[in-house]
């Protein structure tokens, strides 16, 4: 895949927030541990550091609008209780075979979170919706519910957790900045030798960041696609930074004439994130799920 630069829809009000933000790379603020409860607001010194506005999820979705989801993994043992009932016997038997509660606690969020998301889009109740998987791994919805033309993609890193939902293809990633990470030695492998040249031209202590930037657009772009990218993400070419603006996007297509857009996500501090669409005439809105970011009341 080649990479060319792209401008997509002016944002709408909700979009807005993404636009000035540091340059991809740019030296970043002294991280903290990364807690999504906190940065989602459970704390009111910290909501103001995070740039996503509260909702719920509900209304119809307009063909070119992507919506993007932060949840928090860490539930109550209520809401646990409640978002089990509607998994499906599959679900709950691979919840059991976790060894550690708080994993199994993790996913049970990360797969009740989403059914009630896109319950609510389908206008649906949550313990009634069937998935299927694409040949390499890629959730989509299965039956009746694929007919409605919804696409969605997960992910999560610790307790954090990013869904997306749009009327075509879409991929999402989201990383801990905590994470322990040998980025330098793995660089040869996920970068081209374009991107690995403009990355090394970078100070030193920018480089973490920068990586997580990078790293974050290539996996976002590869579960989009749903194909696994089998030639590699050393290959597909989405991480330059010279005059590119953390929002700005990046197009490309794959070996099937595909063409796919990409951006990084402005996040809370200590997490990084990206969003991969089908096409270039889209518009995204990110939110904090109000009733999903494990606060107290």
């Amino acid at each position: 895949m080649r990479e060319r630069q792209c401008k997509g829809p002016e944002p709408n009000s909700h979009e807005r927030f993404g636009r000035g933000t540091k340059v991809l790379g740019a030296a970043a603020p002294p991280r903290r541990t990364p807690d999504p409860t906190l940065a989602a607001g459970r704390d009111g010194s910290e909501l103001a550091a995070w740039p996503w506005p509260l909702g719920v999820p509900a209304g119809a979705l307009a063909g070119d609008e992507v919506r993007v989801w932060w949840a928090s993994l860490r539930q109550s043992a209520e809401r646990l209780a409640d978002l089990a009932q509607t998994l499906s016997a599959e679900e709950r038997e691979r919840a059991a075979r976790f060894r550690f509660p708080e994993h199994r606690d993790r996913f049970v969020a990360g797969r009740g979170l989403l059914r009630a998301l896109l319950g609510a889009y389908l206008n649906r109740s949550a313990a009634t919706l069937r998935f299927e998987q694409g040949p390499h791994g890629k959730p989509a919805l299965a039956g009746a519910d694929a007919e409605s033309g919804l696409h969605f993609n997960l992910s999560h890193s610790g307790d954090g957790a990013l869904y997306a939902v749009a009327l075509r293809e879409v991929g999402v990633d989201l990383e801990s900045h905590d994470r322990t990470t040998d980025y330098l030695a793995i660089l040869d492998r996920v970068c081209t030798r374009r991107e690995r040249v403009s990355f090394q031209a970078l100070p030193p202590h920018v480089q973490r960041e920068a990586f997580f930037a990078c790293w974050t657009r290539k996996e976002a772009v590869a579960k989009a696609s749903g194909d696994g990218l089998a030639g590699g993400l050393r290959h597909l070419e989405v991480c330059f930074w010279e005059n590119s603006l953390a929002d700005d996007r990046s197009c490309l297509r794959d070996a099937e004439g595909r063409e796919w857009s990409v951006l990084t996500l402005p996040l809370g501090s200590g997490w990084g994130g990206a969003l991969a669409v089908a096409g270039t005439d889209w518009r995204w809105s990110g939110w904090r799920w109000r009733d999903a970011l494990g606060m107290t009341s």
